[in-house]
């Protein structure tokens, strides 16, 4: 009877098309995930697609597997708002061309050209200035979808134009799509590689910067142009830059039977933000990815500085000198970075990024790397960074507009680089003195060897530094350098034979003029450059009674390792007492090693300073300037 009664039902139910209706209870998470849900992030459209598509009579597979004419998009029409409209067209559409795209590429661009229209109309749509709307939301993640399969297709077509087509909707209208050039717009051709950040995963970095904006974010590198001279301090493997791809449209987006449409790649670093008629919406970008893939591209690795030292490898003498990541901007401060001892400008890379990351800073600051053979004595190296300081400042001045002079420039050194960034803002009377027992005898010397002798203690505050930050340097030597672990060191370490003899050779030359108790400092390898951070190295005592020029700012982050017990605190390699400078304008103790310029205290103290400096350097009367004045009186 029950089975009887069961059939019974059910024909019934059959006849009236009635269904029985059950609540359940469900996870709150789960029903957040299916609200959320779109053609992008899972196989299905989104509950708003599927509720239109339903109401329309079909199926998701109806309209992912044949497409919507131009009578059901009508039927959309009928019963949705302006932003349903928008929305359920761009996704639908994006869901077909995902389907056909590698059968069908010319119609999928087509479907991806609609689908990219529809959404960007979405985004000036009245309700969508309410915060609250949560489609409007998804207008960007459809526009960015379709960005992406327009670009793979022009990829492949190489981005020729004259190979082009026109491409049929199936809802009434042709596009007609070009690749755009000129002014402020990137040639795609000149890549080698050109990648949607979102597709490279990155390790090493404490934070990814990403702006949130119209567009989709790339990883663009492409070889260093060699006869532009903005990029003479490039990598020799080139660069990457952060791009963004966007489609543009008619204003008033596209109407009646034929829409003329402009792929364009834009510099996100240059450009902040997307104009169209009916306003401006912020650029995306990814700042991150393409720092990380230029030096993925060079193949340093962590080791680099401490075998190249150990090797005394004759090449990175060659290689010694400035390199930035992208080409130089006239309109930006220089902002100078210096490695310490078995390091290279690896060692920044993270700093680099937090300061890329920062939109005030990479709007108004150009990092620049120094690179040196950290084997050599400091006073060799001191001498060559002066001298390549001088040529990256006559580079400035050479490529500054309307002979207007260049921004001048802020130095982060750590370490021993903090030692170099100091021989360029002292006047080194006291050193001299203190190497020579009668500074007047270097005339008594021939030409030659005067001119030698001047190049390493004789030089004077470089005009074009405004503020120095000094982190974990040790001003005053390292206990380090004279126990078991400087002994190690000394013996491990090499250096370049041919620089060496010209050192010694020096050295020699000026024996007779040297103080006594100094005569046989330079002799062996009495000074390279562990032994020229020992506490009683004569280039360190005799660099240590010099004083900073007090026109120029400058700052100190020092390592504590946490402890706190300042001022008998060290960062395990340097102690306090010798990181410390009277006259700093400001001094934080970071709980940190001797890699304090990592700490996250250390970044947000480098980034205050730089704001500090940018909110001076705005000033009618830039620091040098005032120096230069202070000077003249």
């Amino acid at each position: 009877m029950r089975s009887l009664h069961t059939l019974l039902f059910t024909l019934i139910a059959s006849l009236t098309a009635c269904k029985s209706v059950h609540l359940s209870v469900v996870d709150p998470a789960d029903t957040l995930r299916e609200f959320r849900q779109d053609i992008i992030s899972s196989k299905n459209l989104s509950p708003v697609s599927l509720q239109a598509v339903r109401t329309a009579g079909l199926t998701q597979e109806d309209v992912l597997e044949n497409g919507v004419d131009a009578s059901v998009a009508k039927q959309f029409e009928q019963f949705a708002d302006p932003v349903d409209k928008a929305y359920i067209e761009s996704e639908v559409a994006i869901g077909r061309a995902q389907r056909i795209e590698k059968r069908q590429p010319e119609k999928a661009v087509a479907l991806y050209l609609h689908a990219a229209d529809m959404a960007f109309q979405g985004f000036f749509l009245k309700p969508c200035t309410n915060p609250v709307d949560m489609r409007c939301d998804s207008f960007k993640v459809f526009y960015d979808r379709s960005v992406r399969g327009i670009m793979s297709y022009l990829a492949q077509k190489k981005w020729n134009n004259s190979d082009i087509p026109h491409f049929e909707t199936g809802l009434g209208r042709t596009f007609t799509l070009t690749v755009s050039g000129g002014a402020n717009v990137e040639n795609p051709s000149e890549y080698i590689s050109i990648e949607p950040a979102s597709s490279i995963g990155l390790e090493g970095l404490t934070n990814r910067y990403r702006r949130p904006g119209v567009g989709v974010s790339l990883v663009a590198c492409r070889k260093r142009r060699d006869g532009d001279g903005l990029e003479e301090y490039l990598p020799r493997v080139g660069t990457c830059l952060p791009l963004t791809a966007v489609v543009r449209f008619p204003e008033g987006g596209c109407q009646g039977a034929e829409c003329a449409a402009q792929f364009e790649l834009i510099n996100s670093v240059t450009t902040e933000s997307y104009a169209t008629p009916k306003g401006s919406l912020p650029l995306a970008a990814d700042f991150t990815a393409p720092i990380a893939a230029v030096v993925d591209r060079t193949g340093m690795g962590d080791w680099d500085g401490l075998f190249d030292a150990i090797d005394g490898n004759e090449d990175l003498l060659k290689n010694t000198g400035f390199y930035t990541l992208e080409p130089y901007d006239v309109d930006k401060i220089p902002l100078i970075t210096v490695h310490g001892l078995f390091s290279n400008p690896l060692t920044w890379l993270n700093v680099h990024n937090e300061l890329m990351g920062d939109a005030n800073i990479r709007r108004n600051y150009k990092v620049w790397h120094y690179l040196y053979p950290t084997n050599l004595p400091i006073l060799e190296n001191a001498k060559t960074f002066r001298e390549k300081l001088n040529q990256l400042e006559a580079y400035l001045k050479a490529h500054q507009q309307n002979g207007a002079a260049p921004k001048g420039m802020v130095i982060i050194g750590h370490s021993m680089g903090g030692l170099l960034t100091r021989s360029t803002v002292v006047d080194s009377k006291p050193l001299m003195e203190y190497f020579l027992e009668d500074p007047k005898r270097i005339s008594k010397l021939d030409d030659e060897s005067a001119n030698a002798v001047r190049s390493y203690i004789d030089f004077k505050p470089n005009s074009s530094v405004d503020r120095v930050i000094f982190v974990a340097v040790p001003h005053r030597g390292s206990s380090i350098a004279d126990n078991w672990v400087g002994m190690i060191g000394r013996w491990l370490l090499s250096t370049p034979k041919t620089l060496m003899q010209k050192t010694a050779q020096v050295g020699r030359g000026a024996r007779n003029i040297l103080r006594p108790d100094l005569q046989t400092a330079f002799d062996g390898g009495q000074a390279t450059s562990i032994s020229g951070l020992s506490e009683k190295s004569p280039a360190l005592q005799g660099l240590s009674k010099t004083s900073i020029d007090p026109g120029i700012p400058f700052h100190s982050i020092i390592g504590d390792q946490g402890l706190g017990n300042t001022p008998d605190s060290s960062d395990g390699v340097v102690a306090y007492h010798s990181s410390h400078v009277d006259g700093a304008q400001s001094e934080l103790i970071v709980p940190a090693d001797h890699t304090a310029h990592s700490h996250p205290q250390a970044l947000l103290e480098i980034r205050r300073i730089l704001r500090l400096h940018l909110e001076e350097a705005q000033k009618s009367v830039p620091p040098a300037k005032k120096r230069t004045q202070k000077q003249e009186k």
